[in-house]
């Protein structure tokens, strides 16, 4: 279940830095047990980066998923992933497969492009559990 995601909260979020959203992604999806994503009729999006390697985006909320849900990705719904699935079973995935992780991307093309195996160990290291970061 998503929390409530008012004009003000949702601006306020935009207008960070790409860092900044990285942070409020870790902070929200600790703090909600989720992520969303997008996923269409052939199954969850991705793209090309500027290095070629494909891209899962991601965000804390599905508001600001549905905001990216046009052109190409407009039959696209925001799709919920429990956090535990996502550290557990995405991401160590994602790494093995060699793809990288879009965090927050937003319609002015901003976001921060990671690697799982950094996401997951920024999320294991705010989870305030450093021990387990791989």
């Amino acid at each position: 279940m998503s929390y409530p995601l008012d004009d003000a909260e949702r601006l306020r979020v935009l207008a960070l830095s790409a860092d900044g959203q990285y942070q409020d992604f870790i902070e929200r999806a600790l703090a909600n047990g989720e992520v969303w994503t997008l996923k269409g009729p052939g199954g969850f999006v991705a793209y090309r980066g500027d290095d070629g390697e494909p891209c899962f985006p991601f965000w804390p909320h599905p508001d600001y998923a549905r905001a990216l849900a046009t052109d190409d990705w407009s039959d696209c719904v925001p799709e919920p992933l429990s956090l535990d699935l996502f550290m557990g079973r995405w991401l160590p995935g994602m790494e093995r497969d060699g793809r990288k992780v879009a965090v927050f991307p937003t319609p002015v093309g901003q976001g921060l492009i990671a690697e799982p195996r950094d996401l997951l160990n920024d999320l294991i290291a705010a989870r305030g559990r450093p021990d387990l970061a791989v």
